[in-house]
């Protein structure tokens, strides 16, 4: 039986499961914030992969992107491009940049 919600309100399009400008970005530290925000001020994705919190709280675009977050590489899949901006941890003391 169909809800009061699904009575009211039609479906005209079909939803795409598979975005074709899907985007992931990797690593959650300045990098790939900065990556992640170009991104979107460029309106070039329907889903980043970063710092998803800040990003849905500071979420005020026009178009806005369904942004996702999470510890599973399955929510990438079908990505049109990867951006790893992780890399590996640093001793103490040592320098980001030789």
């Amino acid at each position: 039986m169909a809800t009061l919600k699904d009575q009211l309100i039609q479906k005209l399009l079909k939803e795409d499961h598979n975005p074709q400008n899907k985007i992931t970005v990797v690593g959650v530290h300045a990098v790939g914030t900065a990556c992640a925000i170009s991104i979107l001020m460029k309106d070039l994705a329907d889903k980043l992969k970063g710092e998803m919190m800040d990003l849905q709280h500071g979420n005020l675009f026009p178009r806005t992107p369904k942004i996702v977050s999470g510890k599973d590489y399955h929510v990438t899949a079908n990505s049109k491009l990867v951006i790893i901006t992780a890399g590996a941890c640093q001793q103490e003391g040592e320098k980001s940049v030789p």
